[in-house]
């Protein structure tokens, strides 16, 4: 496209309209430049394009960013009205002042626009508000996933909580060959702490535990499945039995108490016993808690939630964790809560107590927790599976690959400031490729994401195929 074959007009400064030949390669997300008078040039971006027909003119509509000054750097306050103004494709030194105003510096991959490609950077400080990761198996999630928490290592000092539950992660602190010395020793002293299960623990993991003590009175009637008006006498014996206990009083040493206790003490025994709680693998003992971990410093600890007996365990572990971050919100501690596959966290339909109690305290930290310093970043396959409580508290979107319509509408509802012509598109979308849109990113962007600088964890099984 040159500059005189396609023409755009503003009247308030803001959204633009423009007209270019029928052959010129124009598209959704592309971002122009705009010769608004001899001495003032307009960065925008396509929003959406209406195709031809026959002759006609190309048309469509975009958003004013602002004004190039020197080296093409962008004057995002500065929007001045337009009509007849010739428009062109961006070029190299545009975009490169759109990510210094910006002040992205989170390098994740390359950003396609027009015919030219150029750094994608996001602004790690957007990453103060809550983010979605989306995707359809195999478009690339996890392993973008993988790349913004690198970024993240090398760029911040955010503290970092990562519910792991298929092991993708547990490698994030060691980097393959041929990284540049600089960023592995950076990785290296985030000391990365990786807390497993006894069944998928190895050289190095530490233990993922949890002590049901130091709960918090909701959260353990949750584990236990009590309810205060249902099992209003447990309960109560329960309460009364608190106030007799130490608080390191280990499960085994409760139950030993409960059973030689009054009726309803011993009624409390056999609920734990039929739960099976005594066999949980996850008492902490004379162990830190994984809790404790989380809390007691601003490092990054990888939670894998794999490996474990009975479904309740992980959930009661990730309760008592986020629970503790909540309790200690006043401290305003910068920490990104990673939850990869979050539908099973933050999903519709909790299917425990204990899962209904930790749906309710996200709800809590995505409605409150900004202003403490308590952020998310969920990733997940479809947007529906996700509580619309959270979902809707999300200011960052990141897509990938996404064939249903339906996903694709629902994300339009939820997230208005990405284009709708840019999520359409997002089921033509090659593996690793991804729209990134928020307020972590200078402009909605089209990005391939870069190359990973650590080990992925966990990976697909392959079909086992005949030998010729």
């Amino acid at each position: 496209m040159t500059a005189s074959q396609a023409t755009a007009e503003s009247r308030d400064g803001r959204g633009f309209t423009f007209h270019a030949d029928a052959t010129d390669a124009v598209a959704p997300g592309d971002m122009v430049v705009i010769t608004a008078t001899e001495s003032v040039r307009v960065l925008g971006q396509v929003v959406d394009v209406v195709e031809p027909t026959g002759d006609d003119a190309l048309t469509g509509f975009g958003v004013v960013i602002g004004t190039l000054g020197e080296a093409g750097a962008v004057q995002r306050g500065d929007r001045p009205p337009f009509r007849g103004a010739a428009m062109d494709l961006a070029g190299p030194t545009e975009l490169g002042g759109l990510h210094g105003a910006a002040a992205g510096t989170l390098t994740i991959g390359t950003w396609r626009t027009g015919d030219v490609g150029a750094e994608a950077s996001l602004r790690a400080g957007g990453f103060n508000r809550h983010t979605f990761l989306c995707g359809q198996s195999g478009s690339g999630k996890t392993y973008a996933l993988g790349v913004l928490l690198e970024r993240l290592l090398l760029q911040t000092d955010l503290r970092m909580a990562v519910f792991d539950p298929n092991a993708d992660f547990v490698h994030l602190g060691s980097t393959v060959p041929g990284v540049a010395e600089a960023d592995a020793r950076r990785i290296a002293d985030r000391g990365v702490r990786v807390l497993r299960s006894n069944s998928t623990r190895t050289e190095g993991d530490e233990p993922l535990r949890m002590r049901f003590r130091t709960m918090t009175r909701q959260a353990q009637a949750a584990t236990l499945q009590l309810d205060p008006v249902r099992d209003q006498d447990e309960y109560n014996a329960f309460i009364s039995f608190l106030t007799q206990i130490g608080p390191h009083t280990e499960m085994g040493e409760m139950l030993a108490a409960l059973r030689s206790g009054t009726p309803g003490q011993l009624s409390l025994a056999q609920r734990m016993e039929n739960l099976g709680m005594l066999d949980w693998q996850v008492w902490a003992r004379d162990l830190p808690s994984a809790a404790d971990i989380v809390t007691g410093g601003n490092g990054v600890t990888v939670m894998d939630l794999g490996g474990f007996g009975d479904p309740a365990e992980p959930v009661a572990i990730c309760l008592e964790v986020v629970d503790e971050l909540w309790s200690q919100r006043d401290r305003r501690v910068p920490t990104l809560l990673v939850i990869d596959e979050a539908h099973n966290l933050c999903g519709t339909e909790p299917a425990s107590p204990v899962a209904q109690r930790l749906l309710d305290r996200l709800i809590q930290v995505a409605a409150e927790g900004r202003k403490y310093g308590l952020w998310l970043l969920l990733s997940s396959q479809r947007p529906s599976k996700i509580h619309p409580q959270i979902l809707s508290q999300c200011d960052n979107l990141m897509l990938m690959r996404m064939n249903s319509p339906d996903d694709v509408a629902e994300l339009g509802q939820a997230f208005g400031f990405a284009p709708k012509a840019m999520l359409r598109a997002s089921n033509a979308f090659v593996q690793g490729e991804a729209l990134l849109a928020g307020g972590f990113a200078p402009v909605p962007m089209l990005v391939q994401m870069r190359e990973r600088l650590t080990r992925q964890g966990g990976s697909d099984v392959a079909v086992p195929l005949v030998d010729a």
